[in-house]
């Protein structure tokens, strides 16, 4: 059966991802092919056989709609017909905008599509508006909904907990609909991650296989319904949580949803991850393709207890130890209520006499004396309600009117949506800024979710758009701190990495990945991480969780920014000696760990079943990384389990290479390396940061870890 004829045909290519669509006979949109290598390919059917570009509530009726609507005249039905075709340029593509109207209501869907062929990069976002003279809710408008087929669909997807981020799933998809979805409105990829990967074809591997890898770029609440139908019908609608959420839009007023970023591979996971780890880099963070500092963390050296003498001592080794910047965590506020613990003092962001009776400056001066940076860190987004703060101004947070109040580790969170509490919270942070001489660095936290989301500056009939308001009103305030201070580079924290996401991360430097430290935990953190996000933005420090060896937590944090978080006045002269010796190491290597992409290997999820590897990642053709032999792990056969040591082969290239492109090496030593692509681009050189290519990041850690027995690394 031949296709339509003189049918339009509409195409949006980004390098090797492609999405055709055509315009029926009866004026709606279909999908044609979206995927890899697609680009030529037209209808050789009616397009009316194909799926519709952009499902409807009451249009495909068993199907899981991207758009719910109750129009203007309460009509729950929205049927979309092609309007009209828009095409200009950007400095790196063409943005596409596709116009849909209602065959019956006063409503135009507007598919917006922004190309980055340097990056195989689709991005997709929907605008929706209102045309009519009365009210209409959006109940649902997915940035995308693409459509699959496929032999064998697999999901993969990452979720968690507090200290448990990204931890991986797999599944085959069954007929019906698999829902992914976040919740909590603030710390959302605590929970669940805003990535998703959709192999048709059966699971990928990191070289091998069809795979779509789509993130949708939002601060709050996602979600992804991957629907198997009849006859392997296959599509993921993917966007924002739409629950209590919904959007009441009056005459004229126009909803944008977030956008989904969508890379396409038939060469396996690896070219996603590069893809979107690229595009990061380069159009989210900014300065992205800058050199990240070497960090040294007071929390866990001394939590609360900060005083003049003792900081001065940290930064004194810090210093030593060939540290770059040095950032003082929480516990330095508080004048009514001086900050000891965690319940008291957010909001009341005046120094604590007390702790630090000169102030900061004093601190920051020395700081700087001893060659390194100064960072500080901040929750501006919170407030305790013991505090002067919410003392002057109790209606300054989130709450509905009637209902308790409930409180997530003794604070609420404040109400952005009010202007003059915008303001506030930018000019404390402002003011923290100016005041002091010299703080090049910010910490910004966040510790808690969304209860009783209510705000007095909504509308009764409005008060469900708090969930979607509330993350622009904090984008705003995060965009206006870095106009005004576009020179402090700021980490992104939230309960650890409650805020891993690139919509959020425009404003920010790097994140804090978790609050689980523990090395043999960050492995598959950190790999989970890494499907989405650069090893430059994945703060990752050396501390005493899981009482490890200390050349194993090195090895683990130096594939990511790297930094410590231990009192470095009680580290043993041996831990002394391997701290420095890493720090040595990792300032040779930097470019190519931060500024690399992850290499393909052997071993699944970063970790060999049963023991766990570690994977280095950059551009350059270096071998594997041997770490310390373990006598327990986990994984395999379970927390205690012992387990064989296979000899595994990582994937790459070079003159180190085994038979399979990759170096052997023992998996019982807890594997990892550096390797493929392109070579790695070259940076102006931080202080201290001797700038050597000559010895490969395998060599080097090998050192570092040398002489270990198998004793040295104890069980979970």
């Amino acid at each position: 059966m031949s296709g339509d004829r003189d049918v339009d045909v509409i195409v949006i290519e980004a390098g090797r991802t492609g999405l055709v669509l055509a315009v029926g006979e009866d004026g709606r949109l279909h999908q044609i092919a979206f995927g890899a290598g697609v680009a030529a390919r037209r209808p050789e059917l009616p397009v009316a056989l194909y799926p519709l570009a952009y499902p409807t509530f009451g249009e495909e009726v068993l199907r899981e709609p991207a758009l719910r609507v109750t129009q203007v005249d309460g009509a729950t039905s929205t049927r979309l017909v092609f309007e009209g075709l828009t095409r200009d340029g950007h400095d790196h593509g063409e943005v596409v905008r596709i116009d849909l109207r209602d065959r019956v209501a006063p409503l135009l869907v507007s598919l917006c599509f922004r190309t980055w062929p340097e990056h195989d990069l689709i991005e997709q976002w929907v605008e929706v508006a209102n045309r009519g003279e009365g009210d209409l809710t959006v109940h649902r408008a997915a940035a995308s909904a693409p459509s699959f087929s496929g032999s064998d669909p697999h999901l993969t997807h990452w979720g968690g907990g507090w200290a448990a981020e990204w931890q991986e799933t797999t599944e085959r998809l069954t007929p019906g609909t698999k829902v992914v979805a976040s919740a909590g409105g603030l710390r959302s990829s605590l929970h669940r991650a805003s990535l998703a990967l959709l192999a048709p074809d059966g699971p990928a591997t990191e070289t091998a296989g069809q795979v779509g890898a789509c993130a949708v770029q939002w601060g709050g609440d996602v979600r992804f319904d991957a629907e198997l139908a009849a006859h392997a019908q296959l599509r993921l609608v993917a966007g924002q949580q739409f629950r209590g959420a919904e959007r009441v839009l009056g005459p004229g007023e126009r909803f944008t949803s977030a956008a989904a970023l969508w890379t396409w591979s038939d060469a396996g996971i690896g070219p996603t991850s590069r893809s979107l780890h690229d595009f990061a880099r380069q159009h989210v963070v900014p300065d992205g393709t800058e050199l990240r500092a070497t960090v040294v963390n007071t929390w866990e050296a001394v939590f609360f207890d900060l005083d003049p003498a003792g900081l001065r001592a940290q930064v004194d080794r810090a210093a030593e130890l060939g540290g770059e910047l040095f950032l003082l965590d929480d516990g330095w506020f508080g004048s009514r209520y001086p900050r000891n613990d965690d319940t008291t003092s957010l909001g009341d962001w005046d120094v604590d006499r007390s702790k630090l009776p000169d102030g900061l400056q004093p601190l920051i001066d020395h700081t700087l004396e001893q060659g390194l940076r100064f960072g500080l860190w901040v929750e501006p987004e919170m407030v305790n309600p013991v505090s002067e703060l919410y003392e002057a101004h109790p209606d300054w947070v989130i709450g509905e009117p009637g209902r308790e109040r409930r409180e997530e580790r003794n604070q609420l969170v404040l109400d952005l949506l009010q202007p003059e509490v915008r303001a506030f919270v930018v000019g404390v942070v402002d003011r923290v800024l100016t005041e002091h001489t010299g703080i090049s660095y910010l910490k910004w936290d966040a510790n808690r979710d969304v209860t009783e989301p209510g705000s007095v500056a909504l509308a009764g009939d409005r008060q469900s758009h708090l969930a979607m308001d509330r993350v622009q009103a904090a984008w705003d305030v995060m965009a206006e701190v870095r106009r005004r201070h576009p020179e402090v580079e700021v980490m992104l924290c939230s309960s650890g990495g409650g805020r891993s996401e690139l919509g959020t991360l425009r404003w920010f430097n790097e994140l804090w990945t978790s609050d689980n430290t523990d090395p043999v935990d960050r492995v598959r953190i950190q790999w989970g991480a890494s499907h989405l996000l650069p090893a430059s933005v994945v703060a990752a420090h050396v501390t005493r969780w899981g009482a490890r060896p200390f050349p194993f937590g090195c090895a683990v944090a130096m594939s990511g920014r790297f930094g410590f978080d231990v009192d470095l006045r009680a580290v043993t002269d041996e831990e002394w000696a391997v701290g420095r010796q890493a720090v040595d190491a990792y300032h040779r290597v930097r470019d190519l760990v931060q500024q690399g992409g992850p290499a393909p290997a052997g071993v699944a999820g970063g970790v060999e079943p049963g023991c766990g590897g570690v994977l280095g990642q950059g551009r350059e053709p270096l071998g594997g990384v041997p770490l310390p032999p373990a006598r327990r792990c986990r994984g395999g056969s379970g927390p205690g389990a012992r387990s064989p040591r296979p000899r595994v082969r990582m994937g790459g290239r070079g003159p180190h290479a085994g038979p399979s492109g990759g170096p052997d090496v023992d998996a019982g030593r807890r594997p990892g390396g550096v390797a493929g692509g392109r070579p790695a681009r070259r940076h102006r050189p931080l202080p201290h940061a001797p700038r050597s290519h000559g010895r490969g990041l395998a060599s080097i850690l090998r050192r570092i870890c040398a002489n270990r027995r198998p004793s040295d690394l104890p069980g979970p």
